[in-house]
């Protein structure tokens, strides 16, 4: 007796339709001055229709399925695939990727979370992915700003803290955790934190504020990581009057971003601003902050800082010489 064996799919239309997407999106890049170039204006096009089709309870039952539905329905939808595709070539990325010394190496991931990569050191802040897990052999710590799961990913902070790693946060049990300003070191990088209230009101000292001094290796790299704060330069208080990369969040109280962006008390001046917080997919609307890519480059545009640009998954920009590449 014969039986019947499993079929076994290959790469289908919508996972060629993403990894052209995505190809096309890589090809570009998110340093240039508005209008963009025809290039990557069409690329951000394509993605938004893709996110469009996706509806966040579509998207809210993939997160909830289990690995083998999960990896079906990347198959056959255009957006999740791309999803995928885009984790599969940020950790190719970090683990082909010897970093200069002088240099830092940084990928935007999904939502507000990037990857960092200095010539001995490689950290994640507020990395929430399906398959974030997997990024733990290739992180020597983690930052998590707030307790929303849009922001963190529970199977990966596990992993850290079982594999003896650093976990930062101001909730986490089992990590550094800490509900005021606090200073950090791990390895040559130095770890300063801020306490502040979140968008969302009610919420009070509710967002850990993350600056980073990545040291001598890294080209002196800084950055300044907001995740969902309130933009209240009161509360800025652990921070750097200037710094080479500030990422806050596209905020719902529209411009209040430039609260924080300047020369005054609780203020910094950044080189260059990656505006995050864009197509969050799991929310329903601009209503409820699932921000569109035509939103947030008007919304860079208006911000106090020459070069505010909005790069998106996968996407990667080196620091070297002064200046992101």
């Amino acid at each position: 007796m014969t039986y019947a064996q499993p079929v076994e799919i290959g790469e289908t239309t919508d996972m060629k339709t993403a990894k052209e997407v995505a190809e096309a999106l890589w090809a570009t890049t998110p340093l240039q001055q508005q209008p963009l170039n025809a290039e990557r204006s069409e690329v951000l096009k394509k993605i938004q229709k893709m996110a469009d089709d996706c509806t966040s309870d579509f998207f809210e039952s993939y997160i909830a399925s289990l690995d083998q539905s999960a990896e079906m329905r990347e198959k056959y939808d255009p957006m999740l695939a791309f999803y995928r595709l885009s984790l599969d070539h940020v950790i190719n990325a970090i683990k082909t990727t010897t970093v200069e010394n002088g240099t830092t190496c940084i990928w935007q991931l999904y939502n507000m979370g990037y990857i960092v990569k200095t010539p001995t050191t490689c950290f994640g802040i507020d990395i929430n992915h399906r398959w974030a897990e997997k990024l733990e052999p290739y992180l020597d710590f983690l930052c998590v700003t707030h307790k929303h799961q849009d922001h963190y990913n529970t199977a990966l902070i596990n992993a850290m803290l079982n594999a003896g790693k650093p976990v930062y946060s101001n909730w986490i049990k089992g990590g550094y955790t800490s509900k005021k300003n606090t200073d950090y070191q791990f390895n040559n990088i130095k770890i300063h934190v801020s306490i502040t209230d979140h968008n969302n009101s009610g919420l009070s000292n509710f967002v850990s504020v993350f600056t980073f001094e990545c040291g001598d290796d890294s080209g002196n790299f800084t950055m300044l990581h907001t995740g969902d704060s309130n933009f209240k330069a009161a509360q800025y208080t652990n921070i750097l009057p200037h710094v080479n990369v500030l990422i806050p969040r596209y905020a719902p109280n529209a411009l209040t971003e430039n609260n924080i962006i300047g020369t005054g008390a609780g203020q910094t001046k950044p080189d260059y601003v990656l505006l995050s917080h864009i197509l969050e997919l799991s929310h329903e609307s601009e209503e409820e902050s699932r921000w569109s890519l035509n939103s947030a480059l008007e919304r860079a545009s208006k911000l106090n800082c020459e070069n505010s640009v909005v790069p998106f998954w996968g996407e990667k920009l080196v620091w070297k010489d002064g200046k992101l590449n």
